[in-house]
């Protein structure tokens, strides 16, 4: 679903804390639109793949921090910072 998704570049995962096993995943996206696009034809599909892997017991929460945007400095477009 999202490598097939029009404007998705790569993912990058890190360890925030070891002790407490926290991680944070963060998605690139070429235009801030086609992220909105797909959260907004996906959202269902995320929301019930984030509430199988907290029953699974794969994650403890998984939450939806924000989305963060730059400014290229020749044009209005936003990207994902």
């Amino acid at each position: 679903m999202l490598y097939e998704a029009d404007g998705y570049l790569f993912t990058e995962v890190w360890c925030e804390s070891p002790e407490a096993r926290q991680y944070r995943v963060k998605d690139w996206w070429d235009w801030h639109r086609n992220f909105e696009k797909f959260r907004g034809r996906f959202q269902s599909e995320c929301e019930r793949f984030e509430s199988w892997i907290v029953s699974e017991g794969l994650v403890e929460r998984a939450q939806f921090l924000g989305a963060y945007y730059e400014k290229y400095s020749d044009g209005d477009d936003l990207v994902p910072s």
